[in-house]
């Protein structure tokens, strides 16, 4: 069962990682974060996601709790 969340927990940290270099702050009468590029953008999205779902149902199906 930690296998799995192991798995899932790297896959949203690597969806993270690409996000937080992805953005870029651009000052003014607020301060606003913007993307670099959005495509790029969608998949660390897509990737954290992904991630969750895996740690989520990968640990109900596990303890037998989906059946």
């Amino acid at each position: 069962m930690d296998f799995i969340i192991a798995i899932g927990g790297l896959i949203t940290g690597i969806g993270l990682i690409i996000n937080v270099f992805n953005t870029r702050i651009k000052y003014g009468w607020f301060t606003h974060y913007q993307s670099k590029s959005r495509p790029l953008n969608y998949v660390s999205l897509l990737l954290i996601i992904i991630g969750l779902i895996i740690i989520i149902i990968g640990k109900a199906y596990l303890n037998g709790q989906l059946n």
